[in-house]
């Protein structure tokens, strides 16, 4: 079975929705993966990826902005595989909202966020009182129909595959799932391929492609200083060739989202990520 290929349409700041979903039609993607967040006032003097962007399902009026959206994503003949939301399990009542305006559309998975990791509070503290707060969220799931499902993520409690089985596990998978992100483990999480998705089993949900790097800024008494950066999908450290094969061997069947902040025209960077994750699947049959 051939993978399906969506834009997370967080990369397409400077495009609104109709622009979006004809960007994605014309470089042969099969779905969207809508940003779902404040929209900001136009007008719009600078757009940027998680600020000003015009890619945008306003979370303050999901219903009405989810159904134009629908209709968009329907004229272009694009699927929408699950909702890009940044929501955090805590907010309940935004949390229900979105969830019954994507079951509105049929769309039936959405992002939910577990809490932030900075060190100011004890991480099995953070665990519990995030599996107290999914349990909530997974009986609004089941309500309507979609499935909240937790990224692998820099920043929070579940970086890694493990740490997200970690707090995933306490559900059934069909409750729960997860987005693997192979790109954010460059920065924090990183694990063997195989066994990363090893781990996750039944609870992979989605995938997203991207990827990162490490970039050395100087040094300071002779110690060597470096920073993250995005890269473009065949340009950072993540070797999406093993990816694939991981994916394959995992009898992965779902969808890969692209999400590539790297500098540069959007239509070529997704036109070249989508180009070589189909040459690197066809590979791999």
């Amino acid at each position: 079975m051939a993978w399906k290929y969506a834009v997370f349409t967080v990369m397409c700041p400077e495009h609104d929705l109709e622009q979006t979903a004809a960007l994605a039609k014309s470089v042969g993607l099969d779905g969207l993966e809508w940003r779902v967040a404040k929209k900001a006032p136009e007008p719009i003097a600078e757009v940027s990826y998680w600020g000003a962007n015009r890619s945008t399902v306003d979370v303050d009026d999901p219903t009405a902005d989810l159904k134009r959206a629908k209709e968009i994503a329907d004229r272009h003949g694009l699927a929408m595989p699950i909702l890009g939301t940044y929501m955090k399990c805590d907010e309940l009542a935004v949390v229900e909202a979105v969830m019954q305006a994507a079951a509105e559309v049929g769309c039936g998975k959405m992002r939910v966020g577990p809490p932030g990791y900075d060190g100011s509070r004890p991480y099995h503290e953070l665990l519990a009182e995030a599996a107290r707060n999914f349990e909530q969220v997974a009986a609004l799931g089941s309500k309507y129909g979609v499935q909240p499902c937790v990224e692998m993520h820099m920043g929070n409690i579940t970086p890694s595959a493990a740490l997200a089985h970690r707090l995933v596990s306490n559900f059934d998978p069909k409750e729960v799932g997860v987005i693997y992100d192979p790109g954010n483990t460059v920065v924090e999480g990183s694990e063997n391929f195989d066994l990363a998705l090893e781990i996750l089993g039944p609870y992979l949900s989605h995938v997203h492609a991207k990827n990162c790097l490490w970039a050395k800024t100087g040094e300071e008494g002779g110690v060597a200083k470096w920073e993250w950066r995005m890269a473009a999908v065949k340009q950072g450290q993540i070797e999406w060739k093993q990816i694939v094969a991981a994916l394959k061997k995992a009898g992965y069947e779902g969808w890969l989202s692209f999400e590539d902040f790297s500098d540069g025209d959007t239509k070529a960077k997704l036109a070249e990520a989508l180009g070589y994750l189909k040459q690197l699947e066809a590979e791999s049959s």
